[in-house]
């Protein structure tokens, strides 16, 4: 089984989602390199990103609309994107995730992958300006437990938190609420639009996916159905009807975000005439 670093590593590599995608200008997207705001995005390079990436911009146009200067944002992408790595959280992170494996006395493969990863000097540089909370917390939101985030930002002391919204409020977040005004930007409404991007344009298997939600997304997306009646098993999870006229990207992100699927589950294909078919997940 591929370590969940190692997975991660390989999302992160994917970079499919363009400015246009989101509807940021090129205009706008050059303004906020400029103030160090994406720096992320290297010179001369085309505007491609992976998923935390695209999320970061929509979240950067969110503040912005909120009247947060782009001093202010500079700071904050400094604080996301490159405390971080100066603090060597990825660094850090991967030594406890080897030493954890090494005192388990068991290897699946997945501990010489992380013993390569951490004696390649260019991979951990890379990952370490690329791997933070931040992109873990939204990773995580897809590829794992799919949870719902909400991303807090205090203007005043420039400090910030991203909250999952299935564990309880931290004592640290707490007091910063108690003692200043904040912005809560939900952030779940822009992980999917980014996916939904990427159900459009990617052909290929998506790694954030389960097989048999792969399978699904194959279907709905590239075989051109004029009908698509999706049920589960159980009655469990609410049918998810698509017609031919519908933004079926968006409907099937919202589908896998919103509802977690077993892993053992399987899929019943039911093609009917005129393009039809009927999806039934099979959870026993």
């Amino acid at each position: 089984m591929t370590d969940i670093l190692t997975l991660k590593n390989n999302l992160l590599e994917q970079r499919y989602t363009l400015p246009k995608h989101i509807g940021i200008s090129s205009r706008m997207v050059t303004y906020w390199k400029s103030k160090g705001i994406l720096p992320f995005f290297k010179a001369h390079k085309n505007g491609s990103m992976n998923v935390p990436q695209a999320v970061w911009m929509y979240l950067v146009q969110e503040l912005s609309t909120f009247g947060i200067h782009t001093g202010k944002l500079a700071q904050l992408a400094h604080l996301v994107w490159q405390k971080p790595r100066e603090d060597g959280y990825f660094k850090n992170k991967l030594e406890k995730r080897i030493a954890s494996l090494e005192r388990k006395n068991g290897d699946d493969g997945s501990l010489g992958d992380l013993r390569d990863m951490s004696n390649d000097p260019m991979l951990m540089d890379t990952l370490g300006q690329e791997i933070n909370p931040f992109v873990d917390a939204v990773v995580d939101s897809i590829l794992i437990d799919k949870n719902p985030l909400s991303f807090y930002y205090f203007p005043k002391s420039g400090q910030c938190h991203v909250r999952d919204g299935n564990k309880a409020i931290t004592e640290e977040l707490l007091a910063l609420i108690n003692s200043e005004a904040y912005l809560c930007v939900p952030l779940m409404e822009f992980i999917r639009s980014v996916v939904s991007v990427e159900f459009e344009y990617v052909k290929r298997d998506l790694p954030y996916l389960s097989q048999v939600e792969n399978q699904i997304r194959e279907i709905i997306m590239f075989r051109s159905p004029k009908y698509i009646e999706l049920l589960v098993d159980d009655d469990s999870i609410k049918p998810l009807i698509i017609r031919e006229d519908h933004k079926k990207g968006e409907e099937l992100a919202d589908f896998f975000l919103n509802n977690k699927l077993p892993k053992t589950a399987r899929l019943l294909i039911e093609p009917r005439a005129q393009g039809n078919y009927k999806l039934t997940i099979l959870t026993k």
